[in-house]
């Protein structure tokens, strides 16, 4: 192999392993994104259970990379709070170094190339699978994935076991250990991984190119460069995405140089306390020990930490909830589609209080439906406004399902946002019905007539337990067949009511009433009545 030759299969080596990093990522976004949400719903307010979840998630999916990026689409979404979300980004720091673990224990101890073909052929079988075994086919871009790491890091190790042959190692020899940092660093930053910048790291030593305490600077300046991933992924988007880029940041800042600085110098000592005298070992040993430290120590300050965190940038407002939102975890995206929903819903709800005179406490509502009703409701703004409004949030709901609907959804994810558009526009027809007939309902709240005055609370009195039970059910997530049952009862009893409400406006057509209103417009409140409130409850139960 030629002297140009070898650091060239050094750059195909890592273009394979960066290359199967990525297809292992885009495996199990799908293959393994179940397990992953399980261990999110399943993480506290403890400090040790979102740090442990962080940690047990990164080492399994062996990337902390896209564990970041996805804690970052959830906390977005509004599904993780900052303080679980912080907790797992930090875990995943001490989580990442089990990749060094593995490496060293199988990759440069035994032949990887005859596994990685292996691999990368029972990958590709899988990958030709017919499309409806989506989780089989998943499970094969990662495991081909998995052979072109193994593939790569094998090239990789061979590559750099020559490079003493061929050129001068003392060249590499006698930096100072802010060199090496800076470069671990960069090199980190510039690949956006930092398993490889360990595995470069690694193999540079196993290959004689680089000591000890040379390696471990590297290794501390690549845990700093993964923060990048977190910071380009925060640069657009909800504030808290920001907030957690922050607290990445600092918590690596401090605890790297806290290892370069206090760690490093007492490598020497560390190691003969511990007996190590295999370098490989020895540098992957000395990762864990600075990620372990760094997180024992800030996990019983991270509440403060994250109160301080909540504080760092400007508070969301209504910019761009949707159009900001990461499209890239599907989960998310629809769990921060859902939360504009449930923002319609109450905005038409706060619109139909105002059409017919009713105070939100009058719906009989509590928790956050009620506080949230409430907030609405006090608002000074206009009935045209708040329809403006609504139709205005439907149009970003739909302009954000189009842009949803390009990535890659499986069966329930389709039909889990064809269910949010029906909703959403349901809540716009059924909303605009009503505008349609404000001013009628209004000469009615007004009628002299004894029958008309009647006819009004009774639409008032259904129409206020109409959505004392839609807000109800709807906000909440509730989807059983007593839930189902419910709206069928309520539909049931709008045809009743429409029907008897005919009889009625019929029978006083041989009565002499006041014109104002006229009779015609009660037939109009009556039947849009009836539309508007069909058109919510259907649209929500999706028959």
């Amino acid at each position: 192999m030629s002297s140009l030759a070898t650091p060239f299969m050094v750059m195909v080596g890592l273009m394979l392993f960066l290359y199967g990093m990525d297809r292992l990522e885009a495996g199990i976004r799908t293959a393994g994104y179940e397990t992953f949400k399980n261990w999110i719903s399943r993480s506290t307010a403890s400090p040790v259970s979102s740090a442990g979840v962080g940690i047990a998630t990164t080492a399994v999916l062996q990337s902390s990379s896209l564990v970041s990026l996805l804690v970052l689409a959830f906390a977005s979404a509004g599904v993780l709070p900052l303080y679980n979300a912080i907790g797992i980004i930090l875990g995943a720091n001490l989580g990442t170094t089990m990749t060094g673990w593995i490496v060293t224990s199988i990759g440069f101890k035994l032949s990887l190339s005859q596994l990685a073909l292996p691999a990368m052929a029972a990958g590709a079988l899988l990958q030709l699978l017919p499309m409806r075994a989506e989780k089989l086919r998943s499970l094969g871009l990662a495991v081909f994935g998995l052979g072109l790491i193994l593939l790569g890091l094998d090239i990789m190790k061979d590559a750099v076991a020559t490079l003493p042959e061929k050129f001068d190692a003392d060249v590499l020899q006698g930096h100072g250990t802010l060199v090496y940092f800076a470069a671990g660093t960069l090199i980190a930053a510039v690949l956006q991984s930092s398993s490889a910048t360990m595995m470069l790291t690694l193999a540079a030593l196993n290959g004689g190119l680089i000591g000890l305490p040379a390696a471990a600077a590297l290794v501390i300046g690549a845990d700093l460069g993964t923060t990048s991933t977190t910071a380009l992924g925060s640069l657009t988007g909800h504030p808290i995405k920001r907030q957690l880029a922050l607290g990445h940041v600092l918590f690596n800042i401090a605890v790297d140089l806290a290892a370069l600085f206090i760690l490093l110098p007492a490598l020497p000592t560390l190691l003969a306390l511990t007996g190590l005298s295999d370098p490989l070992y020895s540098l992957v040993a000395f990762h864990s020990l600075f990620n372990l430290l760094g997180l024992a120590v800030f996990l019983p300050v991270l509440k403060p930490y994250t109160r301080w965190l909540g504080q760092r940038f400007s508070p969301p407002g209504e910019e761009t909830r949707l159009n900001a939102q990461s499209l890239e975890v599907p989960d998310a995206a629809l769990a921060a589609s859902a939360r504009q929903l449930d923002a319609m819903r109450i905005e038409a709800g706060v619109l139909t209080l105002h059409l017919f005179h009713l105070r939100p406490e009058q719906l009989g509502l509590t928790g956050a439906i009620a506080q949230a009703l409430d907030e609405h409701y006090n608002q000074r703004i206009s009935v045209p406004d708040r329809y403006s409004m609504l139709k205005s949030a439907e149009s970003q709901l739909l302009a954000f399902a189009m842009a949803l609907q390009k990535g890659a959804l499986n069966r329930e994810q389709a039909q889990t946002l064809h269910q949010q558009i029906r909703e959403a526009r349901a809540l716009v027809y059924s909303s605009k019905t009503q505008m349609d007939i404000r001013e009628n309902i209004a000469s009615l709240r007004h009628a002299q007539s004894d029958p008309l005055s009647r006819t009004y609370q009774t639409h008032r009195k259904f129409t206020s337990k109409v959505y004392r039970h839609y807000l109800e059910l709807a906000c909440s997530g509730r989807d059983d067949a007593i839930t189902r049952e419910e709206i069928n009862k309520l539909l049931a009893e709008n045809d009743r009511l429409y029907e008897q409400h005919n009889e009625r406006i019929h029978a006083m057509t041989a009565a002499p009433v006041s014109s104002d209103p006229s009779l015609p417009s009660v037939l109009n409140v009556n039947r849009d009545m009836h539309h508007s409130i069909k058109d919510l409850l259907s649209g929500w139960q999706g028959d």
